[in-house]
């Protein structure tokens, strides 16, 4: 969206807030189709560490976006709001919260939130960093770049990445990471840790506490939360080969299985974009006993959906008014 259509949207989104009228209009849009349809809300992280290396949704805009969501929407978990479209009974205002990865932010930051307003989420858990040192991919590049030394860097694919000041990092770190995942899985792995090599950053220390434990991970079932897989190392599926996919989408299962006496339901698939997974993969996660399964696609969710394809979006937005508004727009751009 280009700054002026953005901030028309933000005047009009503005105006309908002051208004009164953007809480009812959002509403209504439920009832708009013949049909009930649900979004599907995508987070990863929740603080306030304003570091531009490691995105977050600042606390007090996620608790901004929730009390908008519980007073408008009627939220249910993406397990529960699935089962609802196939049998009917789901709520014309229906709406689901997801998590990513596993980071300890959403038990510390984020749950008591949803607590308090009594919503519902669901987690997706790399299960492999649950309880140890290890720590996505993209937070160990993210840190390499922030960290390092240099001021120019050579990457193991030939390309020279600009390190002269932040800017210049953040966009290094933005094609590199780009550049990463569209590689074989064991190649981006080789290739990255060469990189932080050549950047002279490889101590993990500073990721200690990053992601939940699993006593964190009872801690948030606790408070509300539903569990979902997300595979153990968080691998692109359509990276690896299709005995590989099964060993990181059953393993989740059966490591959550095991934790918390319960076997997840959903599944999101890592990166989550069409060419980041499969026809096989699907099958895969449906026989590794899943009921659904979550991508990043952009869409409103239909009786049409399948759903071991569900569509999620990320509220990228800091501005309430434009938030309620893009998400009911969404909703009442998706008419047949």
């Amino acid at each position: 969206m280009t700054p002026r259509r953005l901030s028309l949207v933000q005047l009009a989104a503005s105006g309908l807030h002051h208004s009164g009228l953007l809480a009812p209009v959002s509403r209504a849009v439920g009832y708009a189709r013949r049909t009930p349809t649900f979004p599907i809300l995508k987070y990863h992280r929740v603080n306030d560490d304003a570091d531009p290396f490691f995105s977050a949704l600042p606390t007090a805009v996620f608790e901004r976006q929730m009390r908008y969501v519980a007073r408008n929407y009627r939220v249910l978990p993406v397990e529960e709001l699935v089962v609802r479209l196939e049998r009917g009974g789901l709520p014309r205002n229906a709406l689901a919260i997801t998590f990513d990865d596993g980071y300890r932010d959403n038990l510390t930051h984020a749950a008591p939130i949803l607590s308090r307003l009594g919503i519902p989420a669901t987690i997706f858990l790399a299960t492999g960093f649950i309880g140890t040192a290890e720590v996505p991919w993209v937070d160990r590049l993210a840190h390499g770049l922030k960290k390092s030394a240099a001021t120019t860097v050579r990457t193991p694919w030939d390309d020279e990445l600009d390190l002269k000041d932040v800017p210049a990092r953040l966009r290094a770190m933005e094609r590199a990471r780009k550049h990463l995942k569209r590689v074989a899985d064991e190649e981006r792995h080789r290739q990255l840790e060469a990189l932080l090599g050549a950047l002279g950053v490889t101590d993990q220390r500073a990721f200690k506490n990053l992601m939940l434990s699993w006593d964190d991970v009872h801690a948030l079932r606790g408070l509300g939360f539903t569990i979902g897989a997300h595979t153990v190392n968080h691998p692109i599926l359509s990276r690896v080969s299709p005995q590989r996919a099964w060993t990181e989408i059953l393993g989740a299962r059966t490591m959550i299985e095991s934790a918390c006496g319960v076997a997840p339901r959903a599944f999101a698939y890592p990166n989550g974009a069409a060419e980041d997974y499969t026809e096989t993969v699907k099958q895969l996660v449906r026989e590794a006993g899943f009921t659904c399964a979550v991508t990043t696609r952009f869409g409103i969710n239909t009786s049409n959906t399948n759903p071991w394809e569900l569509r999620r979006g990320q509220p990228w937005e800091h501005h309430l008014p434009t938030f309620a508004l893009k998400l009911a727009w969404y909703r009442l751009s998706e008419l047949d």
